[in-house]
């Protein structure tokens, strides 16, 4: 069988056309032609558009470095000497603390005192203090108290409880919170029993040695030797007792009495020595606790014993002229 095309051929004449016949592989072939003349003439699919560029990336930041902190130079070690000053010196920070009621600041103070001098007993026993239920510490037994001109928590434990710097105990046992705002009148707890007459403080105590001594030594028969002797037995009794200043008086005496004893003379002058060290204890503390009245009276001490002591001048100073200028500011003498 043969495939018929159309067939158009062109002569003289014109265009004739016509259906024809051809064999079957020449149709085959002829087809084949024609299919790829199409495709081949067919318009392609037009091609994608190309993505877009990316946008450009900046470079991430460099990243900030911190300048390195400066170092503080190392605390210079301190000699054990030095230690020990700077732990006293704040163990009577702390105890200024304490009479103003600061508890907090005081502990703070008081552990870096032990820090640096362990051994620090006024330290310790003001921490044991802090620490402790004052119940426990002084009983529930008390009898009441009516506070006078001149009492001071300080002067109270001295006097009854032995200790002066046993007043932040006293100040918890009676709820006080600042135990330098005591005021006359008054009435707070004293732990233990009431004396059946009140107790004299130490430095007015006696002993019946030093009353024997004291009459042996007015004894008009008595040689200023004899007399002298007397004085020092007297003198170390009443030391014994506590009462430095009567030991510093019988002592003067014994040495004004016997010039050539040198050890009445010794003594004298070891007693001159730590009583005027006391007075000058006990106004710094009153400095500190702008108890400017009292700082300038026991400055005055200082001064009767070591009449040439500069430092006890100055400060007796600048205790006036601190009192000058409160006064000024706040009205009072």
């Amino acid at each position: 069988m043969g495939w018929c095309v159309l067939s158009i051929e062109h002569d003289r004449r014109g265009t004739t056309g016509g259906a024809r016949c051809l064999p079957r592989p020449r149709a085959l072939v002829l087809a084949t032609l024609v299919a790829l003349t199409v495709a081949g003439c067919a318009t392609p699919p037009p091609e994608p558009a190309p993505a877009p560029a990316p946008a450009p990336v900046a470079p991430p930041p460099p990243p900030v470095v911190e300048a390195p902190k400066p170092v503080p130079p190392p605390a210079p070690e301190l000699t054990p000497a030095q230690a020990k000053a700077q732990a006293h010196k704040l163990t009577i920070d702390a105890i200024t603390q304490l009479q103003d009621g600061d508890e907090t600041a005081a502990q703070v103070t008081l552990e870096e005192a032990m820090k640096l001098d362990p051994a620090n007993e006024l330290a310790r026993k003001l921490m044991d203090q802090i620490k402790a239920d004052p119940q426990k510490e002084l009983g529930t037994v008390y009898f009441r108290y009516t506070v006078q001109r001149d009492d001071s928590l300080s002067k109270l434990a001295q006097q009854y409880l032995g200790d002066r710097y046993r007043f932040h105990i006293l100040a918890k046992y009676n709820d006080i919170a600042n135990p330098s705002k005591l005021a006359a009148g008054q009435v707070i707890k004293i732990p233990g029993r009431q004396p059946a007459t009140t107790p004299r403080p130490a430095a007015a105590a006696t002993s019946d040695a030093a009353d024997e001594a004291a009459k042996a030594a007015t004894t008009e028969s008595s040689t200023p030797q004899s007399a002298a002797t007397a004085l020092m037995q007297q003198a170390a009794a009443y030391q014994k007792a506590g009462n430095l200043e009567a030991a510093y008086e019988a002592y003067r005496d014994a040495a004004a009495r016997d010039p050539a004893n040198r050890d009445a003379i010794a003594q004298r002058d070891a007693a001159r020595n730590a009583l005027a060290r006391r007075y000058e204890r006990d106004a710094a503390l009153a400095f500190q606790r702008q108890n400017l009245d009292s700082a300038i009276a026991s400055w005055d001490r200082v001064l009767a014993l070591e009449p040439g002591n500069q430092k006890a001048k100055l400060e007796r100073e600048r205790a006036l002229d601190l009192r000058k200028k409160l006064a000024e500011k706040f009205g009072g003498k």
